[in-house]
């Protein structure tokens, strides 16, 4: 653990928050995606001016690029993206900073709004489910199987995001397999009927 030092009498707190140069956060209702970017180029000539693209996991645009510039060095641009004007509203996205056309910055996101819903529908069917029959264990593991695929595909994705942009692919891809397999379940599901 870091100890803070002291500085002309004072202690110094360390940092606790890393600032990252490009954090997409979906709002709770999938509805829009709210992409900060900054970007941090001592040699770059203020303003620059880049492109966000959004691109599905084979690299097929979701949404054609857009412009964002960032006024002065540590600054943050934000962009707030309607998720229905992209061709895909569920599942992985992948978002993309580029300057002069080289990808500066990469951070794909899992939109799971349609495996939520799922969730609570197999929820409910277990809160309804007044036996112990083999139908509620088989809605409680199906519930459980999809929550895990979820965690896993997220995992798999928060470790993309501090791989190099080389190795981004592979993590891109096996969330996309469980998003896939937790969707697939859910198209699956029956109700409880004791």
């Amino acid at each position: 653990m870091h100890t803070p030092k002291p500085h002309n009498g004072a202690l110094v707190k360390a940092p606790s928050v890393i600032s990252l140069p490009l954090i997409v956060t979906p709002t709770r209702d999938c509805n829009f995606l709210n992409v900060d970017v900054s970007y941090n180029d001592a040699g770059a000539t203020y303003p620059v001016t880049g492109e966000l693209k959004l691109t599905d996991i084979y690299g097929a645009f979701v949404v054609p690029p857009s412009p964002i510039t960032i006024s002065t060095q540590y600054a943050t641009a934000s962009v707030v993206i309607p998720v229905s004007s992209l061709s895909i509203t569920n599942g992985v996205i992948n978002i993309e900073f580029c300057v002069g056309g080289i990808v500066i910055y990469s951070y794909p996101v899992l939109l799971h709004c349609d495996i939520d819903c799922c969730l609570a529908k197999l929820t409910n069917e277990l809160i309804d489910c007044a036996c112990d029959c083999p139908k509620c264990a088989s809605s409680l593991a199906k519930a459980q199987k999809v929550f895990l695929l979820i965690k896993s595909a997220e995992y798999a994705l928060s470790q993309a995001h501090v791989a190099s942009l080389g190795n981004v692919s592979g993590y891109l891809l096996d969330a996309h397999n469980k998003y896939m397999k937790a969707r697939q379940v859910c198209d699956n599901s029956c109700g409880c009927n004791c």
